[in-house]
């Protein structure tokens, strides 16, 4: 959704190209950083750092958009197009992020029955952060090991942030913006 006239825009091309480029510096960091350091140990806790860095930047996102339109009037489709396009970064973003970290150690998951080839693999991961956003949990791929069980969590407690805090609660958190700035 773009910006037209006296419409405030939630999302706008630079917001997008911004997560965009995100996933895809951790994405190149991963594979150079895969290629450079060689320590499994090492590339887990810096996918960690990352995933944690970008959760951070998501929700400050969040709530820099929705500020920013608090004092302006919103159609119920200028909001859907920001749910739907966060829920679907989230959804990527974490498919990466879980394949990068299977790349690291294929040991973090289990379930994974397509065998060396990277596009089933990212279509694993990409229905698993599906079911994991959506709550779905079918329980047919599985986080092994500490470092996948920290991913998980997070898109766990992103998606909730998302689902429950942003969703069902939009128009009282632009009231408190509202109210924030107009106190004396």
């Amino acid at each position: 959704m773009m910006n037209t006239g006296n419409q405030p825009a939630l999302l706008d091309r630079s917001a997008i190209y911004k997560f965009i480029i995100l996933i895809l510096i951790g994405a190149l960091g991963f594979y150079v950083g895969r290629r450079e350091i060689g320590n499994d140990l090492l590339n887990q806790y810096v996918l960690l750092f990352y995933c944690t860095g970008k959760t951070v930047y998501f929700m400050k996102i969040f709530f820099d958009r929705i500020r920013q339109t608090a004092h302006k009037d919103l159609l119920h489709t200028d909001i859907l197009p920001f749910i739907g396009y966060n829920a679907l970064l989230i959804v990527i973003s974490f498919g990466i992020d879980y394949l990068c970290l299977y790349e690291i150690n294929n040991s973090s998951f289990s379930g994974i029955t397509t065998r060396e080839h990277l596009f089933p693999h990212l279509i694993a991961f990409f229905y698993f952060s599906v079911s994991v956003f959506s709550t779905a949990g079918l329980g047919d791929i599985i986080p092994r090991n500490t470092t996948a069980q920290i991913l998980v969590s997070s898109q766990m407690m992103l998606s909730w942030f998302l689902t429950i805090l942003v969703i069902a609660n939009f128009t009282g958190i632009r009231d408190a913006f509202k109210q924030k700035t107009h106190k004396p």
